[in-house]
């Protein structure tokens, strides 16, 4: 097994917050019974075995700790550790002491937890008191040798904080920071909050600087850029999706999609299985083929970059025929 096949999957769409971005929709929460979330994790056991990958589950929601059986799944999860290793993605305001200690001994490969700009900014776009509660949790984490990355998303009102984020991250010990750029998915904000080319290109040169200086300073903590259109800064490979391919995401209600920022429910894991839909649905097939734009294909970088975000393409465009709007090349 060399190849990694991801899970996300939002165990309820519970929240104890509104952030202004935020992709969940305006109803009534789900909570699937824990029955369902076992036929679910059993799905991903089987497809794992016939596509002979190493797993990895992103745990979140929602918020994860809101889910009832957040501790109860971990303690599942915890039985599988040859066939897959897990990660656990929280806003961070829920995070004591006991529940740091709690997840360490769970042994996840990493905990996430967001922030969108300094303490105005932040607290502007996911609430007030917020920044405070994250830099608590990061603390708590780090006391129980936990692995911390640091997730930023970059908006039209906010990718200029991105120098406050790594400052943070370094004063509180985040192992890793990255980002990627904000999706709109029929949200009041996204012509607020969505980044045009030139934007893009700033963002991407902030990132790249922020980078240049922790590597000077031999920093602890490291920026990740591997996220699409990233590498026109690092000179490194391009990244490509891996929506449909190698990530599936499952829903709270059990739909499954090729990914949060690409809800395009190709079936629904209550009544579907996972590894049929997988093999056989007409939209992941499209995905798992070459879908390269036209625009794309004489770029010398087309091969990996594939034409950039594809879930903002999507998201603009409803098609995949079409370069990523933040190119500039």
């Amino acid at each position: 097994m060399v190849k990694q096949f991801v899970l996300q999957w939002h165990l309820s769409e519970v929240c104890n917050l509104k952030c202004l971005h935020c992709y969940q929709e305006n109803r009534k929460p789900i909570q699937l019974p824990y029955e369902d979330l076992m036929n679910i994790l059993e799905q991903y056991r089987k497809l794992l075995k016939k596509v002979k990958m190493q797993g990895h589950i992103n745990l979140t929601g929602g918020e994860p700790l809101c889910s009832p059986y957040f501790f109860k799944m971990l303690e599942e999860l915890k039985k599988d550790k040859e066939l897959y290793n897990f990660s656990i993605l929280t806003n961070g305001t829920l995070i004591t002491d006991e529940i740091a200690k709690k997840i360490s001994l769970y042994n996840p490969e990493y905990v996430q937890v967001s922030l969108e700009g300094g303490k105005k900014v932040n607290d502007l776009v996911r609430g007030k008191g917020v920044y405070k509660k994250v830099a608590n949790a990061i603390k708590l984490l780090k006391k129980y040798n936990i692995y911390v990355s640091l997730s930023f998303t970059a908006t039209k009102i906010n990718y200029k904080e991105f120098p406050k984020v790594v400052k943070f991250a370094e004063k509180y010990g985040v192992d890793t920071v990255w980002s990627d750029r904000f999706i709109p998915l029929g949200t009041e904000y996204d012509k607020e909050f969505q980044m045009n080319k030139e934007e893009t290109n700033e963002y991407l040169q902030i990132m790249e600087t922020e980078r240049k200086k922790l590597t000077r300073k031999k920093s602890n903590t490291h920026i990740a850029m591997y996220r699409a259109l990233q590498f026109q800064k690092t000179n490194d490979f391009p990244y490509i999706c891996t929506a449909g391919k190698t990530l599936l995401t499952v829903m709270e209600n059990g739909d499954l999609v090729p990914c949060r920022r690409m809800p395009v429910v190709v079936g629904n894991l209550l009544k579907d299985d996972m590894y049929n839909i997988y093999k056989t649905n007409k939209f992941l097939k499209l995905l798992q083929k070459d879908t390269t734009p036209d625009e794309c294909k004489k770029c010398e970088h087309s091969k990996f970059c594939a034409g950039g975000l594809k879930c903002l393409t999507y998201a603009i465009y409803k098609d995949l025929n079409h370069k990523d709007i933040g190119c500039k090349l």
